[in-house]
């Protein structure tokens, strides 16, 4: 039986990776050797505990070597993905500075930053430009005429806001107080915003417009307790007569007086005799939309509502008969009106611009002028157009390059860094060092990241073509050189004189004056454009790196598979022990019993014989 076990124990060894499989051969080999020498011991031995000290002796060092592989290529995968994350970081700054546009960076300034404060995008070109500011825009504040007590006063008989005049399209109020008028306006959509403002006697509803004389409008009620002085579907225009006569027969002047009906002089209405009534009696008969009426002494005139029904009336008579408007029907009303819409009035090096806001962005392009006060000469508070302009002055930001430069010698030396340490195998920086020590693809990736920063440009000479005429033809001659241990570092010096002497060849050795150029397109893209699309190729799906972490977890499946079919197997061989042991424990105990009673036969024959 002895024989039989360890055979069993040796056809297992025998699936083993070949790294354990003498060594757990000859442990299992004589750990089985003492398990069966206890075995029928009759010592109280426990044979699963001895089934399963001989599966492990077996098991425990393949499943660590196994575990070990796995460990191993898990570290790998960590390790390409730090590369790949600072390789990308290198791209980025590349990327910045592959584009022609990356570089176009305008600086706007004014010597009159009181008058306006000048902002520039990429598409500014530089040079100066003259600005002289004669008005700037502002909106339409128009106030109610009626002052309450609070927000929550009850204005009777409310009824609809209008605006303009469009009483097709009315502002429904839904509570009828300043508070519930404030609300519908705002609520409204028609760009208009009202507040409740307090004049030290009161409350009064303000309404504010957009900037530009476009934007001015009128606010209307149906009610006389809420009155802005524009127009309405129940306002018409009422005159009065400065005057007040005695009676309707007093006589108003001493001949026949004529009227003018909004200047038409040649069709006059005659009032003869010149009294109240007959004026009444002329004015009704005329059939020109008008009302007249004799009361409490005075005569008025009233017309039919809305602005286009708004009328003048002269008389010839001198001031024996003089009309005031008591109630308008006009668009406007100043007595409402607190502050005009006016468009921005301006001169941009002579040509005269009008805008309805004082972000004046339409003139020069890429250039915005937010107008914040004016510089032009003033005459009896009239502003002239003359005046000393302000100079708006649009240059390079060459601050905006070497930014992105000084990013690229940043995000390159951080990648040769963490280069360093994956491929370092007595590195102790935790997690990804010396995970890719020895690993020919990372050494190759290195080596091309360095030629990115030494090699020569694509477009290398600059815009005008190539030769000794044009000195910058790498990254060195922009001032960004490489030192003894492999990282960048930037020379001031060049890198100044190459942004403010050179910057158009700067422009074109690093981007080829490429604008979005396409990864499939051969054109020669300068440094960085050739740059960027060699590391996009790097990191890609296609790439080397997503090669090596595809084939990293191919082998950890692997590996993984293989603990799996060790375990499976593991668990049959112990239970094939189990049984085996016991079968032996059995059969040695029964010997041994049978050695015990036949020593005592012999024994007590040998005393009878013997008489002892």
């Amino acid at each position: 039986m002895g024989s039989t076990a360890t055979t069993s124990s040796t056809g297992s060894s025998g699936s083993s990776s070949s790294t354990s499989s003498s060594t757990s051969t000859t442990s299992a080999s004589s750990t089985k050797a003492g398990i069966i020498n206890k075995l029928g011991s009759g010592s109280g031995i426990d044979v699963t505990s001895l089934a399963q000290s001989l599966v492990d002796a077996e098991k425990v060092p393949r499943t660590e070597a196994i575990n070990k592989n796995i460990s191993k290529n898990q570290a790998v995968i960590s390790g390409f993905s730090a590369v790949k994350y600072a390789l990308t970081n290198v791209q980025a700054a590349f990327d910045d500075l592959k584009d022609k546009s990356d570089f176009l960076a305008i600086k706007a300034s004014t010597n009159q930053s009181n008058v306006f404060t000048p902002t520039a995008t990429s598409s500014a070109a530089p040079a100066n430009h003259s600005v002289l500011v004669t008005q700037l825009a502002q909106e339409q504040r128009s106030g109610s005429t009626q002052s309450y007590t609070g927000s929550d006063q009850a204005i009777a008989d409310l009824g609809n806001i209008y605006i303009n005049g469009d009483t097709s399209n009315p502002i429904v109020v839904g509570t009828a107080t300043p508070a519930g008028v404030i609300e519908a306006i705002n609520k409204s959509g028609k760009g208009l915003t009202a507040q409740l403002v307090n004049t030290g006697n009161g409350y009064k509803v303000m309404v504010t417009g957009s900037t530009g004389k476009a934007n001015s409008f009128t606010i209307s009620t149906d009610a006389a307790g809420l009155d802005f002085g524009g127009i309405s579907p129940s306002k018409p225009q009422i005159s009065q007569s400065s005057q007040t006569f005695a009676t309707a027969d007093t006589a108003i002047a001493s001949s026949a007086i004529t009227l003018t009906f909004n200047g038409d002089t040649a069709h006059p209405i005659t009032v003869n005799p010149p009294t109240p009534n007959n004026f009444v009696a002329a004015v009704n008969s005329a059939n020109i939309g008008l009302q007249a009426s004799y009361f409490g002494g005075k005569l008025s005139v009233r017309s039919a509502s809305g602005s286009a029904n708004a009328f003048s009336l002269y008389t010839d008579n001198g001031s024996a008969l003089d009309f005031v408007e008591k109630q308008s029907a006009q668009n406007v009303s100043m007595t409402s009106t607190l502050q005009e819409a006016k468009n921005a009035l301006l001169q941009v090096d002579g040509i005269p611009v009008t805008s309805s806001t004082n972000a004046v962005s339409d003139v020069i392009d890429g250039v915005t002028l937010n107008l914040v006060g004016t510089n032009a000469t003033t005459v009896n508070g009239i502003a002239q157009a003359t005046g000393s302009p302000a100079t708006l002055t649009l240059t390079n930001d060459v601050s905006v390059a070497k930014g992105k430069l000084m990013a690229l010698v940043t995000a390159y030396n951080d990648a040769n860094s963490l280069l360093n340490e994956v491929t370092n195998s007595k590195s102790k920086l935790e997690t990804y060092g010396g995970t890719l020590a020895n690993n020919s693809t990372v050494r190759g990736l290195r080596d091309q990241l360095r030629a990115m920063v030494t090699g020569t440009s694509s477009t290398a000479g600059g815009a005008d073509g190539t030769g000794p005429a044009h000195s910058l033809s790498a990254l060195r001659d922009i001032g960004i050189e490489i030192d003894k241990a492999g990282n960048l570092k930037a020379n001031s010096v060049t890198m100044d004189l190459a942004l403010n002497f050179k910057f158009t060849d700067m422009v074109t050795l690093l981007s080829g004056n490429q604008q979005d150029q396409k990864s499939f397109d051969t054109t020669p893209s300068g440094l960085a454009g050739d740059a960027s699309k060699l590391l996009a190729a790097m990191v890609g799906t296609s790439g080397s790196l997503n090669t090596e972490t595809t084939n990293a977890n191919t082998r950890i499946t692997k590996f993984q598979d293989d603990l799996t079919a060790l375990n499976d197997r593991m668990e049959h061989l112990l239970a094939r022990y189990q049984k085996q042991f016991a079968a032996m424990d059995s059969i040695v105990g029964q010997s041994k019993a049978t050695q015990t009673s036949l020593t005592g036969t012999f024994a007590g024959m040998m005393a009878m014989y013997t008489n002892k």
